[in-house]
């Protein structure tokens, strides 16, 4: 496994921020990337099953997606408007935003694939599962798996050996990646933290709540926590971080327009694969209808559909 090196000359928050930076312009990089994939747009429409229209919730799938547009015209009036010096607070509440935007437009594809799941852990545990199972667009059937000494990721891989979390080199797609596997492997870690403390094991004795885990406790915890991808990277900075990385934001080294235009990126990309769903059950014209004035970039998006997938 590959470790990130630090810098001695930058410490504390400014490390935090630069790491934070480098972590959303590689997830914003390699969206940008996976759009321009259109072979592999054009064989996820094409493998998608269809269920009969009578059985979908059609308002339920209109509400979640205006919902989520409305959301995410938010996020990128908040890049457009409020980039620049300074401006870390626009980001720390860009990511609930971000989040919430993507959550919402995957329970709208989820209602008319028929998915019950609902809830966050449910729906961010599917996502996983669809992208375990490779039934997301080819380049984003990406997970991690495995507890915490043994965090594993499987769907994308680097030749990029040696990297520092707090530098990036943006024109080396390998040194990209391999920022994005390292934003993989520590979300996982985090959420295995937090599951281990919902578990609550115990001793052999029953007596105490075990607080030093050997291998079977974390295998256990990540069995109960299930796969790591997509949209767990954006629940990870949803609300918590706002409290525990409110130093990070207000560090002069942290760029908020570049974490923003990587999370209007990724939040593009993701939307994309919701869309093409609904528009294959419900047709374009229905969901060219529901489109909210000002919200122009939903536009741009069915006619990529329209375009560049068969």
């Amino acid at each position: 496994m590959i470790i990130p090196s630090s810098s001695p000359e930058i410490q504390g928050a400014d490390y935090a921020a630069l790491t934070t930076v480098n972590q959303f312009r590689a997830l914003g990089l390699y969206a940008d990337y996976c759009y321009q994939q259109t072979s592999s747009w054009s064989a996820y429409r094409s493998s998608l099953k269809i269920r009969n229209r009578d059985l979908i919730d059609i308002s339920r799938v209109k509400e979640l997606l205006i919902n989520s547009w409305n959301t995410e015209r938010l996020l990128r009036m908040t890049s457009h408007l409020l980039a620049g010096p300074n401006s870390g607070f626009c980001a720390q509440w860009a990511f609930p935003q971000s989040y919430y935007s993507s959550f919402n437009s995957t329970l709208a594809s989820f209602v008319v694939s028929g998915f019950t799941e609902q809830s966050h852990a449910a729906v961010r545990k599917k996502v996983s599962s669809l992208a375990r199972f490779g039934t997301l667009p080819n380049t984003l059937n990406v997970f991690v798996d495995g507890g915490l000494s043994e965090v594993k990721i499987q769907g994308i891989s680097s030749t990029f050996s040696t990297f520092n979390s707090a530098r990036l080199n943006v024109t080396d797609f390998e040194e990209v990646k391999r920022h994005l596997m390292s934003f993989f492997r520590s979300t996982r870690r985090m959420h295995l933290e937090d599951k281990k403390l919902d578990l609550k094991i115990r001793t052999k004795d029953g007596k105490k709540l075990k607080t030093t885990f050997n291998r079977g406790d974390w295998q256990r915890v990540s069995q109960n926590l299930g796969k790591t991808s997509w949209l767990c990277l954006l629940y990870r900075k949803r609300i918590k971080s706002n409290y525990r990385d409110i130093d990070t934001f207000l560090s002069p080294r942290f760029d908020s327009e570049a974490v923003l235009n990587g999370l209007v990126s990724f939040g593009n990309v993701f939307s994309l694969v919701n869309e093409i769903n609904i528009i294959n059950h419900l047709g374009d014209g229905v969901i060219r209808g529901w489109i909210p004035a000002g919200t122009d970039f939903v536009k741009d998006r069915l006619d990529f559909i329209n375009n560049e997938t068969t």
